[in-house]
């Protein structure tokens, strides 16, 4: 999935824009591409017989189905073209790069000029550029591939979140799995870019996760300016994982990203909310002049939606969406929902006559890997558990959530996500770009001036007249909670920093200072979980681990102290 956000998310955006997204210069264009149109038919010369059953086992992420069903038909006409690229193409999912290219210019030698194997072959040499000279770190259920010299920070906590959510959402969803799911975290936007054809415009709207391709990608909180969810992210991945090999890839977008996006929090404790407060905000927004974004839109990804704000607000109806079926359908809902999807007979449509030769000749495409061979509907699912279509489930959750208590809560704004600079360049500007309020930008300048100068009380004075004119933006509440610790006075620093997390909990800053404020209040568990938040939003800031080993050393949890301890001087350079 793409995760939007945080993150951002596109479970099955097609491949067909591939080789025009490499050409782009820099390899990151800056406009989104249009939204793809549905594949046409193949004419000409007809893929020989099975061709298309491997292909669609691909496209279900069946690996082991796709590889005995071309072992079998190959033995009947043997040395043909067509079997290298599926062997190369099964290589590919299974994350043998080099073998995929390989086998791809034996079949492009027999056959020159096919256009799918060229964009494929094309594809697949970027995802290994991605890669290169990466490391790699297996868990009992997952396989990370990362840039050790500047990710090797996350390895224990990902390791952790990962397979915790494997525990958690596998049976919650009725999946299992075979085998290791391979995870690939990109140290800077080109790796991104080449692994996964997202670009850089893309990311700044949110979209850091995605699952597709058989693996999931995501790119290292590092090069964020102020990090993102990144666990959290990789828990909705794999919900996307899930999902996507459970259902043979038949989900729609709307009903993939709701489910990833209700569960993404829910490896940290069951009682994690589904709606964050801007999710609230939007929602409230939506009610109030009927401005939802519709299933049928948020289809094929919600990367094509125009704005950030509507693919936050498509998160918060999927998680809402997701709720209701919880409420609605009873314990074991989705699970049904998503077997039924799974089971559903594809839709026969007759053709019309003039199209009758047209697809008889028509070739299946390995170009479409991401898209699944039968259309993707939620309406097997719906059928069996509600006994609706889907313009008839989407009216009945409309009324269900007007009846719902959604705050508007003041101050919560969408996440702008911002590339860490390669100058000198710091966040200062960009928050004051976040106050509506001139007066309070001045006062704030003005504020931050004096605090560089030492003059904490004059600059407290300017931080207090900003606030009254944006009492809740995090930025300024932040820059009052350091303040009001340089002062001595925790217990008002931890007043701000709490309403800052209350208004965007996403603001790692936040975390930091209140993990301070607890611990000089004496408590020492609520600073604990403090500087652990701190690090699921920005792992490579060294305080948290070196608060952290301290606290874990006073608990007698010396192995815990011992791995913070070690991750804080990896940081400080020691």
């Amino acid at each position: 999935m793409m995760h939007m956000k945080k993150g951002a998310v596109v479970v099955l955006a097609p491949l067909m824009a591939l080789h025009l997204a490499a050409a782009a210069e820099a390899g990151l264009a800056r406009k989104a591409p249009p939204p793809p149109k549905a594949p046409g038919p193949r004419l000409g010369n007809p893929r020989p017989a099975g061709y298309r059953r491997v292909v669609n086992a691909l496209r279900a992420w069946n690996l082991a189905a796709a590889g005995r069903i071309l072992s079998e038909i190959r033995q009947g006409a043997p040395g043909l073209p067509e079997w290298l690229a599926l062997e190369g193409t099964l290589a590919y999912l299974q994350g043998d790069y080099a073998k995929s290219i390989a086998r791809l210019n034996e079949a492009l030698a027999k056959s020159p000029g096919d256009g799918e194997w060229l964009e494929l072959r094309l594809h697949v040499k970027q995802s290994l550029a991605a890669v290169q000279g990466f490391s790699i770190h297996r868990t009992e259920h997952f396989e990370i591939r990362y840039d050790a010299k500047r990710d090797s920070i996350l390895l224990p906590y990902m390791a952790q979140t990962l397979e915790a959510a494997y525990r958690v959402f596998g049976k919650e969803l009725g999946v299992k799995l075979g085998g290791r799911v391979r995870v690939e975290i990109y140290s800077d936007p080109d790796r991104f870019h080449k692994g996964s054809t997202i670009r850089r415009s893309d990311i700044e709207k949110g979209v850091v996760g995605l699952c597709k391709f058989n693996k999931m990608m995501l790119i290292s909180p590092a090069v964020l300016q102020r990090g993102y969810r990144w666990l959290d992210t990789a828990a909705h991945e794999f919900v996307h994982y899930l999902i996507t090999t459970g259902t043979k890839n038949k989900t729609p977008i709307w009903l993939h990203e709701g489910i990833a996006k209700y569960f993404e929090k829910k490896w940290r404790g069951r009682n994690r909310p589904h709606l964050n407060p801007i999710d609230e905000v939007l929602l409230v927004k939506a009610r109030k002049s009927d401005s939802f974004i519709s299933f049928k839109k948020m289809e094929p990804s919600l990367i094509y939606l125009k704005t950030a704000e509507e693919v936050q607000l498509a998160y918060a109806e999927g998680a809402s969406v997701t709720d209701f079926i919880l409420r609605r359908g009873g314990k074991g809902s989705l699970r049904r929902v998503l077997r039924a999807i799974r089971d559903a007979k594809p839709e026969k449509k007759a053709p019309s006559s003039g199209q009758k030769n047209t697809i008889r000749n028509a070739r299946p495409s390995l170009v479409e890997l991401e898209s699944t061979g039968p259309p993707q509907s939620a309406g097997a699912g719906l059928q069996r558990l509600f006994g609706l279509d889907l313009e008839g489930f989407e009216e009945v959750w409309k009324k269900d959530l007007a009846a719902q208590n959604l705050r508007a809560h003041q101050g919560a704004q969408v996440r702008k996500f911002r590339l860490r600079a390669t100058g000198p360049v710091g966040g200062s500007a960009a928050d004051l770009a976040l106050l509506k309020s001139a007066v309070a930008r001045r006062r704030t300048r003005l504020a931050d001036r004096l605090w560089i100068r030492g003059r904490t009380k004059a600059a407290w004075v300017e931080y207090r007249r900003a606030l009254r004119d944006e009492p809740n933006s995090p930025q300024l509440l932040n820059r009052m909670a350091r303040l009001e610790l340089r002062l001595g006075r925790p217990a008002r620093a931890l007043r701000a920093a709490k309403k800052a997390a209350s208004v965007d909990p996403d603001f790692g800053p936040s975390y930091v200072h209140m993990g301070v404020a607890f611990e000089r209040t004496g408590d020492k568990k609520a600073a604990r979980a403090a500087w652990l938040e701190a690090i699921h939003i920005n792992p490579f800031n060294p305080i948290p681990h070196e608060r952290l080993a301290l606290i874990y050393q006073e608990g007698g949890l010396l192995k815990l102290a011992r791995r913070e301890s070690g991750l804080a001087r990896q940081l400080r350079g020691n």
